[in-house]
């Protein structure tokens, strides 16, 4: 069956929502709203995501592709560099790709605390997927020995990326930057460091 939308009315569709979900409450978005935001009609776009949920997803789905996207290959490694290097280079990547998103992710984290439903779609469809590419990033280090042979590089990948994730939510939406300023450079270096300590071969 083909797509009711062309790849470019996705990304219309996608970037309305997104830039909707920043101005109101996600719950509170119309169909009547996208479409005029988009201008992609309200039949093409229900024949073409289904639901609410459906769009959701696909945003999400959208944006892990483009932070993805904006990490440099393994096998693209400078001579001369180092695990420890590429991870904290990794980190500020995802610091300021995350920060791109502050103001429709915490919409979206607003939204998942009132919808179990919502909750559960980030978490699967943002979270354990950006989990997942990680993992493979792991994997390759293990396969070049990098990594300790008993290292389990999926939990590795989850405890990094969560860790990440945290500190950067509580500052960014929880009110932490009000309380204390937050070291980019010494959170990278640092929480690098720990990891590494945990996982890098001897």
């Amino acid at each position: 069956m083909m797509s009711a939308l062309s790849a470019e009315q996705q990304r219309q569709v996608l970037e309305a929502t997104v830039k909707l979900a920043t101005q109101h409450e996600l719950s509170a978005i119309t169909l009547d709203q996208l479409t005029k935001a988009c201008g992609v009609s309200a039949f093409d776009i229900v024949r073409h995501y289904q639901s609410k949920e459906g769009i959701l997803a696909a945003v999400l789905e959208r944006e892990l592709e483009l932070i993805a996207g904006s990490v440099p290959a393994p096998e693209l490694r400078f001579p001369g560099e180092t695990l420890r290097d590429e991870l904290q280079v990794l980190a500020k990547i995802m610091l300021h790709e995350y920060r791109q998103r502050l103001p429709f992710l915490g919409k979206l984290l607003a939204e998942a605390s009132k919808n179990p439903q919502v909750g559960a779609l980030f978490y699967r469809t943002f979270i354990q997927q950006g989990r997942l590419l990680f993992t493979e990033f792991l994997n390759v280090r293990k396969k070049l020995g990098e990594l300790r042979a008993d290292c389990d590089v999926e939990a590795a990948a989850a405890m990094f990326l969560s860790t990440l994730t945290f500190i950067l939510l509580v500052m960014e939406l929880y009110g932490g930057r009000e309380v204390e300023p937050l070291d980019d450079e010494r959170l990278v270096r640092e929480m690098t460091d720990l990891f590494l300590r945990g996982v890098e071969a001897p």
